[in-house]
Formats: C-alpha cells, structure tokens, sequence
C-alpha cells in the first residue's frame, strides 16, 4: 500500500473515530465514497459491522473504525504510529 492510500485509510480512522453518533448509510457512504446502496448491501451480507434502530440501519463509527483496523492492510501499531507522524 502506498503512502497516500495509507494515509488516506488513517484519515479515515480518525475521522470515524472522532464521530460520537450513528451514521446513517448515506454517511458512511460519504466516508467511503461509495453509494448508499453498496453500504445497504455490505451491512445485509454482515461485511461490514451495523445495527437495526427501529428498523432502519445505523452504523456505529467506533465499531466501523475498528473493523477497517482489522480488515486493511494497517494493523493497530501501524495506525497508532501513523496517526503520531
């Protein structure tokens, strides 16, 4: 992974990581740059982390910053040591 990809996964971490409330698809659309019906279709096949509020799909940015943790090419050392340069 290059330096820019990198550093764009990081910025996107923190950006999750700084989020307190749910995102909606349309949110985490936005983070990603994907649409909101890929996000949709994600979270029914359980590729990516997400709870049911009252029937609609919410997203905790926590949880989706630590699964891109574990499913990215960073580890959490190389996203710590990343986030400290």
């Amino acid at each position: 992974m290059s330096r820019t990809n990198r550093g764009l996964l990081v910025t996107l971490i923190e950006k999750l990581e700084s989020k307190s409330e749910a995102l909606r698809a349309n949110d985490l659309a936005a983070l990603f740059d994907v649409t909101p019906q890929h996000i949709y279709k994600m979270a029914a096949r359980g590729a990516i982390p997400s709870f049911r509020v009252a029937g609609a799909i919410r997203f905790d940015p926590q949880e989706v910053a630590r699964w891109l943790i574990r499913k990215g090419p960073l580890n959490r050392n190389t996203a710590a040591s990343a986030r400290a340069a």
